[in-house]
Formats: structure tokens, sequence, C-alpha cells
């Protein structure tokens, strides 16, 4: 199976420098400090679950730096922050930076006593790993941290987590964008397939949007989703026609059949015995549009989120 290193890797991953709001700052917000609720933060701050710090707030991905362009909870957190999914992305913007486990944020690598108190430095990676829940937003899954293989899903790592382009096991989250929150969390009893990766395409396919209602021209925004089957399906079907409960959410939440309605059998590919499944297929917008908010998801598996851009 191919390696895939570019796109957005959905984990619940972060990073160490203990003190970055949204826009990618290097220093705690001025005139916060140590706290525990997010009502002792000021005005546009939530404390931060895990650092338990007052650290800047955002409403969606707009707010967000390119490292760090997830704008979702954490953890238990009523407030929402910038958070980041790969190291990649993370390197980018700093070199050497990376996108930790603990935080979410992008920092330099850990040291063997930089890590928040229940976290523990993997010294290979550079990331602070701990075992067990988020509140809810992860499978529960105990093997973050854990040395993989990314050319196999999710491999070692256990049902609910994804082998990272690092090599290195991660926890799935659940997307926290408009699109799909009406849908059923996911949590550790969920059985269906997993979403470990969407791939916003460099090429957009204008083609397949030659019919578009409003007779304007319309903004293509081809993207690639992988997913690996899970324990209630086992493998997916050769035919595109039988992928079981694969949606599109609009940003008001509305469900599209994927299979039915963007997918073509030609961009239905299958991997590891049918046990990974890539699905490429194009999403129309309105004349003119340069980005465009996204959900996607399965009967009983995660759900992600995702900003494609044109």
């Amino acid at each position: 199976m191919t390696r895939f290193n570019r796109g957005l890797w959905l984990s619940a991953a972060a990073s160490v420098v203990f003190a970055m709001g949204c826009g990618g700052n290097d220093t705690p917000d001025a005139g916060t400090g140590a706290c525990t609720t997010d009502a002792t933060c000021g005005t546009g701050k939530g404390c931060h679950p895990v650092l338990k710090t007052c650290v800047s707030t955002c409403s969606g991905s707009s707010d967000c730096p390119s490292s760090e362009k997830t704008c979702a909870k954490i953890g238990s957190s009523a407030a929402s922050f910038c958070t980041c999914s790969t190291n990649e992305l993370c390197a980018a913007a700093v070199g050497a930076n990376i996108c930790n486990s603990a935080t979410r944020q992008c920092t330099a690598k850990c040291t063997a006593n930089s890590c928040p108190s229940g976290f523990t430095c993997n010294t290979t990676s550079g990331d602070c790993t701990a075992g067990g829940t988020d509140a809810g937003t992860d499978a529960g899954v105990t093997d973050a941290g854990v040395a993989c293989d990314s050319n196999t899903q999710p491999g070692v790592c256990n049902y609910g987590g994804y082998c990272g382009s690092d090599n290195f096991c991660g926890v799935i989250a659940n997307g926290t964008c408009s699109n799909v929150s009406g849908r059923p969390a996911w949590n550790a009893s969920s059985t269906g397939p997993v979403i470990y990766l969407v791939t916003d395409e460099a090429v957009d396919d204008q083609t397949k949007c030659a019919n578009f209602p409003d007779g304007g021209i319309p903004t293509p925004f081809t993207v690639s989703v992988y997913a690996y089957a899970g324990p209630s399906l086992g493998t997916f079907p050769a035919m595109k026609s039988n992928l079981p409960g694969f949606f599109y959410y609009t940003t008001g939440g509305t469900p599209n059949d994927i299979p039915l309605n963007y997918l073509q059998q030609a961009n239905y590919t299958l991997y590891q015995t049918n046990q990974v499944m890539g699905a490429k297929f194009t999403l129309c917008g309105a004349t003119g549009l340069s980005s465009i908010q996204t959900g996607f998801g399965f009967t009983n598996g995660n759900s992600a989120c995702a900003t494609l851009t044109h």
C-alpha cells in the first residue's frame, strides 16, 4: 500500500511547547496563567485541559494558522482550540517542530522532563504520549506512541487508532465541525469503518462539475478519503455501490451518499486484501469559492472534518 504522506492526518495529535494558542504564539497569552476552568480566563481564551493554562480559543478553522488548522475541542474542554494534525505541517512552520499527542499543538520535541503530568516523553519520536481515553473524543485505545508501519492500517495499532506518518500509533478523533455535529459520537463501542486520512488533492477535476445547477462556472474540490474496515465489516466490498453507509455531510449537517452521488468505480481502490479503501471524488461548490468545509463518516464509525481549498 502506498504511504500517504500528503494530506490531513486525523489524529488527536499535538505538541510540546506548552504555552501556544491559536496563531502559533510561542509565549503564554498576556495576562493569563494557571487555570482550572474557562471562567478563570479572559475574553477569547479558554483553559487548555492538558496545559492548565489560558490560551486563545477559536470558532472555526479560519481562526487558525496552517500548522494548527483544525479548530477542535480537546478532551472534555468546552472551548475549542487550534490543533495540529501532522508533524509535517508543524515543521513547515518552524523547523523540527512536531505535533504532540499530549497538547495537540506544534512545539519542539520533548525531553525526559518536559511533558505534562500523565504523559511520558518518547525520546525516539519526541512526542509526549499516554494511553487511555480523553473524555469521549477517542475510542479509548491504549497504544498511542507504539512504533508501527504507516503502510499498514491500523497494523499493530488497536481499532480506533491508526499508524501515523511518523510510524507511531495515534488516536482517531471525532470530527468537530458543524457538518458532523448531529452524528452519533465515536466511542469505545463503535464497530464501523474508521476514516484515518483525508487528502485535499492538488488538482481539482473540473469535468466532474460540468452540469452545475446555477448555470455559472462551478468550483471543483477533489478529495481522497481513506478508511480501514473495522470489526463490523472486516473487509470492504469489491463494488463501490455496496459500500455501507458512507456519507459526505454539508455544513448544515445534511448527509449525501458518496457511492451513489460522487464516487466512480474507477476511483474506488482497495488495499491490504480489501481491509483498507481509498475513495477519490469531486465536490462542486458555488462559482468563485476558494474553500469549503467538509465532513465525512461511515455508519457506526468515526467522523472526519477537512477544509478543502481550490
